[in-house]
């Protein structure tokens, strides 16, 4: 074997050992989320506050509204804009503060991979599950992005200028690029 080939070997074993671990840490998130929930009352209680939506008529009831609700329930923080979103569109001027593109991706993943739910579990958590999905399978992806990476140094400033550039903290993006 060459050396080119040893290397090639080697970078798909490290690969290979990022993608198991990525896919281990979201079953590992998965498993403590359903923990924490049955056995901690929720902090935010936002799940709760789903009045329907101004422009469409109300859904019809799923065949398992328990499993709809469970999933449901996980549906807190930011992710009640996200689905709110993708459920009825901007509808009040708070929710214009959250970009498009998560909201989209749930919408035409409920819509498509996941409609065959929709009766079963409820469009509310056939979106939830959309979004859960589209969030972790794009974490898998960051993680391979982010081992590609030639040194953590790098990613750091690199990510970090990245952000205070958005930010437009000009002064401090000159710096973090810089290093």
């Amino acid at each position: 074997m060459t050396s080119k080939s040893q290397l090639e070997l080697l970078n798909s074993s490290h690969q290979s050992k990022v993608l198991k671990a990525a896919i281990f840490s979201r079953f590992v998130l998965f498993i403590l989320s359903i923990l924490w929930r049955t056995l901690l009352a929720p902090y935010d209680t936002s799940a709760s506050l789903n009045p329907t939506c101004r422009r469409n008529p109300p859904l019809p009831s799923p065949l398992l509204p328990s499993l709809g609700s469970a999933i449901e329930n996980g549906v807190i923080w930011d992710s009640v804009y996200f689905v709110r979103i993708a459920q009825c569109g901007y509808e009040y001027e708070q929710s214009y503060a959250f970009l498009p593109l998560l909201p989209a991706c749930i919408f035409a993943f409920s819509r498509t991979v996941f409609a065959p739910l929709d009766t079963i579990i409820g469009y509310r958590a056939v979106l939830a599950l959309s979004g859960y999905v589209v969030c972790n399978v794009a974490f898998i992806f960051t993680a391979m992005y982010f081992y590609r990476y030639s040194e953590s140094l790098y990613a750091l400033f690199s990510v970090g200028g990245c952000y205070y550039l958005v930010s437009r903290v000009n002064s401090i993006v000159v710096l973090w690029l810089a290093l």
